[in-house]
């Protein structure tokens, strides 16, 4: 363990699992220009974000050993960390 681990906050790596797979099924967006990311209001897409938990586990893919097998704990994640964003970036509002 490192020193920042220290100060990392419970969940943390769980949450970037969560985040990181709202991203590739479209739920989040990632600005090209200030890397911010945003809740693209997108809710048609989180049964693409739900399988491709599913195909993870099943694939045991070593993103999701941090889950040690709870396929719920990510699917509830996959709706929690989206309240943590807004619903457009910084650039956005800036025009």
């Amino acid at each position: 363990m490192g020193f920042f681990d220290l100060f990392r906050r419970p969940g943390a790596a769980r949450d970037a699992v969560a985040i990181e797979i709202d991203l590739a099924a479209g739920l989040l967006d990632e600005c090209p220009i200030c890397r911010g990311i945003s809740d693209g209001q997108r809710d048609d897409r989180l049964p693409a974000a739900e399988l491709m938990v599913h195909q993870r586990f099943d694939r045991n893919d070593p993103s999701v050993a941090v889950f040690a097998g709870d396929r719920d704990d990510l699917l509830r994640r996959l709706r929690a960390v989206r309240d943590r964003f807004d619903y457009r970036c910084a650039c956005q509002d800036a025009g």
